[in-house]
Order: structure tokens, then C-alpha cells, then sequence
């Protein structure tokens, strides 16, 4: 039996313990948070104590504090087992976790023991030699904890149920101590990604007085250090005359209470001119004044030389366009003319007529190569191609395609099969690039021997162009690149057959996707290779629209 004196000092030494654990908060980490309150309670309320916490769902970690020293190597192998290990599920431990509820087991024997755990774990707590133990859980903002405090045969000592309020409400405390050393690491954490994110960014954060005096910077600009900084006005860094939207862009902010923001031109300390993003908002007090101006200040000097560099690279390009557009193709113009004259004049020497054919040719190869470039240059600037949709007829555009393909390669044959309506409302110049570069493509890349097969079939809602070939697949690792701009196809693998620039399937693409159509290819060496055109009859329009446009053909 314990007699009063015993049971004075032992109350005195409890409240002891209470009043160790106030002088842990705040200057732990969380880790050592843990540990130190696992320790705090030996001697005076446990031999052993067991503290475990459950983060997330999740058995994280376990801290074993014990009163002998010479037992450290026992504690190591209990840390090994956290709480929904196999080994402790049945324990008291656990079953507190699960209930939230305290579990006091006064006499513990090895008989109880045994029937609660088994294995290596249960080997290791009979060695403990626990004759009482007792289980406090806590709840936490993110987490549960447990902690058990254990009463071993050494000191003979019993838990009873006047131990239950104590160890809660010393529980109770550490878990604020943990959870409090767990937030603080959590923003110390996030202060240091804050802190490496400004660090390596062109972003800088400061506080201003209501006077414009500065009184934080972090991550200062224009090559200041912080301490040049703080306490001076913008005036006094810059001067008057760069530090004038500045003033301007605090006072809009103290005198309206809104948020500012202000592009601003200001000359770096190490020479070269510097391109500031700053944007401010109002500091107050508990009241709810204006004390002050908080803001960030982004160098987007790099932003407005590329966006200058662009400028420039646009100016260029019109300068080009003009040159290509005019400049290049009148002469070319000219050159074809007067060779096509020259074929008419009866006097011009048979021995000169295959010459001068052929400059006509050249000529008019060299405009088509302009406009692709300019067609090429248009889709990549903004995107697509212009076109013009009107009442077109692709079978008339085939035809005529087609008949000055076969003047210009007379050797080759190409078949024409025209099925039912072939009207729409599309760009019928934008559709002729289309027929013309597929079937020249086919007549350069086919089989010599074999005629390229050009169709059309519409239903009520599209029209359908294919263009085939027969000859050599196309290979498999150009196929998800053929329509890429500059690709050439087989021409890729026979250099002597590269006569144009290779955009010609690319200005197709662009050309289809403009009118809302699709195209596909299919290229075996069976088969041969074959393109395949869809086009929607009202590109551009509603389909009444393009229903309305078109009155029926005479014996139609």
C-alpha cells in the first residue's frame, strides 16, 4: 500500500512533469518534438514509453523512450515495428488508435501478452518485462497519435484509474508541442521554396512606408544589395526623373486603396536599360488605414527585347513578301510573256523553239515556287490560309488542272473519273493548287509506266477527290512527316529528283484544313499510293446556303 508521503512527492513530481513539457513548446523541431516527449515522461510516469503517430492513414513513426540506458539496443528493435504492423494490430496501442478511446490494462502478464502478439514483436515486448501499461491516443490536425506508457517489473509500479487524467492531459499537451513543431517545419519548408524559387526567378517583393520609404526587400533588382535599399525612397535610388511613375503609381495606390499596376523604364546601377513590371496593393493595419504599399517588380527586360527582335523579324518579313510579291514575280512575268511571244512569231528558228520553251517553263516554275513560299509564310504567321470561298465546281477545276498537266508531260498518262455532283462552295484557285500539286507529286513520284488515277465522288454532304498511283510505298518513317513543310518524300532518299522546294503536300494540308476538309494517305507497295481528299460542300457557309447558290444543271 502507498503511504500519503509517497503519494505527495509522486503528485509533486507529476506536475513537474506538466510543467517540463510548457518549457518544450516552440523550440523543437518535429522530430526532436517526438523524441523529447516520448523522454519527458520517465521516471515519473513510465518506465518505458512508446510514442506513435499515424499520418494520412498511414504508421509513419515510432519513438521508444526508455529509463535504462543499457537497454538501447531493445528500443532500436522496437522502432522497427509500427502500429499496423501484422505483430502489434492486437495490442492495446492499436485498439486505441482504432477507438479513440484510452486503454488502461493494469496487470499485464505474459499470458495477455502472448494472446495479443506473436512473432519476433512479441519476443522483444517480453523482454521489456511489462507489468502494467497504459494507452492515451490523440487526435491531431493531420494525424493520430498514441502514446504508451509502460510499467515494467523492474520498478514494480501499476497503472490505475487516477493515471488515466494525468497521462491524458500530459498527452494532450504533447500533441500540441508535436503538432505546433510540425506546422513550423512545414512553413519553414515552404519559406525555403519560396525563398529558392525568388532566388533563381527575376521577380523582386518589397513593403513600402506610406512616405515611400522602403521597408523589405527581397530578391532586389538593378544589381542593389537589400541593405542599399532599405530605408530609402525610389527618389533617392533612381533619381527624380526615372522614379517618377513609380511616385505616381504609389500615390494611385494610397489614395484609392485599389491595386496598381505600372510598365516602367529604369537604367540598371551596371549600365543597360531594365523593363519593370510593378504591381502594388495597400497595406493596413487591424483597423483597416492605409500604413503602407506591399508589391512585386518583374524584370521583363528579355520579354520586350524579343518582343522588339519580333518586330523587327515581322518588318523583315513584309520587306520579303514585297520583294517576292512584286519585285521578283513582275520580271518572271515578263520573261514568260515574251517567251510565250516568241513561240508565236512565225520568223523564230525551229533549233530556238525548244530554248526558249523552256525558259517559259522555268519562268513559270519559278512563280509557282513564289507563291508557294508565300502561301508557306502565310500559314506559318497566322496560322492558315486565306481563301475565297464561291460556287465552284471541282470537276471543271479538274479538268482543267489536268489538261495542262497532260501538255506539260505528254509521256505520262493520267485517267479523269468524274461521279455525280461535284459542286460546293470552296476557293476554286486554292483547289486547283490542290488537284495540280497532287497529281504532279504522283506523276513524279509513281511508276512511269502506269497511268495516276485522279476521282471525284460527292455525296449530300462532301465531295471526295482521290489521286493514286502505282510504284514504291512510300516509306514508313516519312508517313507521320509528309505533310510537315520542306519534307519531299522519296525524293528524301533520291536527291536527283528534288525539283521543288519540298512544301507542295504541306500547302495541301493547309489549303483543306482552311475549307474544314481532311486528307489521308495510304501507301503500299500492292496498292501503290493514294491520296484522298474530303472537302464539306459549304465551306465557309451553312449548307442551305450553299444548296441555294446553285440552280440545277440544264437536263440535269
Amino acid at each position: 500500500m502507498t503511504h500519503a508521503g509517497d503519494r505527495s512527492c509522486l503528485f509533486v513530481a507529476r506536475l513537474s512533469l506538466l510543467s517540463k513539457l510548457g518549457s518544450l513548446a516552440g523550440a523543437l523541431e518535429y522530430e526532436e518534438a517526438l523524441t523529447a516527449v516520448g523522454r519527458l515522461a520517465i521516471p515519473e510516469l513510465a518506465d518505458w514509453c512508446i510514442f506513435d503517430v499515424i499520418e494520412d492513414g498511414e504508421a509513419r513513426r515510432m519513438h521508444v523512450a526508455h529509463r535504462d540506458p543499457g537497454r538501447a539496443p531493445l528500443a532500436e528493435a522496437l522502432r522497427r515495428y509500427p502500429l499496423d504492423h501484422a505483430g502489434r494490430r492486437r495490442l492495446p496501442a492499436s485498439r486505441a488508435a482504432r477507438s479513440g478511446r484510452p486503454v488502461l490494462v493494469a496487470d499485464c502478464t505474459e499470458e495477455t501478452l502472448r494472446s495479443e502478439a506473436d512473432g519476433e514483436y512479441l519476443e522483444l515486448i517480453l523482454q521489456l518485462g511489462v507489468c502494467s501499461l497504459l494507452v492515451i491516443p490523440v487526435t491531431l490536425s493531420r494525424s493520430v497519435a498514441t502514446m504508451t506508457f509502460v510499467m515494467t517489473s523492474e520498478s514494480g509500479r501499476r497503472y490505475g484509474e487516477e493515471d488515466v487524467a494525468l497521462a491524458g492531459e500530459l498527452v494532450r499537451r504533447a500533441g500540441q508541442i508535436v503538432e505546433s513543431a510540425r506546422v513550423h517545419q512545414k512553413l519553414r519548408e515552404t519559406e525555403e521554396r519560396f525563398r529558392v524559387a525568388l532566388a533563381h526567378s527575376n521577380i523582386t517583393l518589397f513593403e513600402q512606408d506610406a512616405g515611400g520609404r522602403y521597408r523589405w526587400v527581397y530578391n532586389p533588382p538593378l544589381g542593389y544589395r537589400a541593405s542599399e535599399i532599405v530605408g530609402k525612397t525610389t527618389e533617392e535610388l533612381v533619381g527624380p526623373e526615372q522614379a517618377a511613375p513609380l511616385n505616381a503609381l504609389d500615390r494611385a495606390v494610397l489614395e484609392t486603396g485599389g491595386r496598381a499596376q505600372e510598365e516602367v523604364r529604369i537604367s540598371a546601377r551596371r549600365g543597360g536599360v531594365h523593363h519593370l513590371l510593378v504591381s502594388q496593393e495597400p497595406l493596413r493595419d487591424r483597423s483597416g488605414a492605409i500604413v503602407g504599399l506591399t508589391g512585386a517588380a518583374t524584370d521583363i527586360t528579355d520579354q520586350k527585347r524579343a518582343q522588339e527582335q519580333l518586330a523587327q523579324a515581322l518588318a523583315f518579313r513584309e520587306q520579303m513578301m514585297g520583294i517576292l510579291g512584286h519585285d521578283l514575280r513582275s520580271p518572271l512575268g515578263a520573261v514568260r510573256a515574251l517567251s510565250s511571244l516568241l513561240l508565236r512569231r512565225d520568223e523564230l528558228p525551229e533549233s530556238a523553239r525548244d530554248p526558249v520553251a523552256e525558259i517559259g517553263r522555268a519562268a513559270q516554275r519559278m512563280l509557282e515556287m513564289i507563291g508557294t513560299l508565300l502561301d508557306f509564310t502565310n500559314s506559318r504567321f497566322t496560322g492558315t490560309l486565306p481563301i475565297a470561298p464561291v460556287a465552284t465546281d471541282l470537276h471543271e477545276v479538274c479538268r482543267e488542272v489536268i489538261a495542262e498537266l497532260r501538255a506539260s508531260a505528254p509521256d505520262h498518262a493520267i485517267e479523269l473519273s468524274l461521279e455525280r455532283d461535284g459542286r460546293g462552295t470552296w476557293d476554286p484557285a486554292r483547289l486547283a493548287q490542290v488537284v495540280s500539286n497532287l497529281v504532279s507529286n504522283a506523276l513524279q513520284h509513281g511508276a512511269s509506266h502506269a497511268p495516276v488515277r485522279v476521282s471525284v465522288r460527292g455525296d449530300e454532304a462532301t465531295v471526295v477527290l482521290a489521286v493514286a498511283n502505282a510504284g514504291p510505298a512510300i516509306a514508313p518513317e516519312l508517313m507521320p512527316v509528309l505533310f510537315e513543310p520542306f519534307c519531299r518524300g522519296s525524293a528524301l532518299r533520291d536527291a536527283t529528283h528534288a525539283r521543288g522546294l519540298g512544301l507542295g503536300l504541306y500547302i495541301v494540308s493547309q489549303v483543306v484544313k482552311a475549307h474544314g476538309g481532311s486528307i489521308a494517305v495510304d501507301s503500299t507497295a500492292e496498292r501503290g499510293t493514294s491520296f484522298t481528299v474530303t472537302l464539306p460542300r459549304a465551306s465557309g457557309r451553312r449548307p442551305e446556303d450553299h444548296r441555294a447558290s446553285w440552280q440545277p444543271a440544264v437536263g440535269a
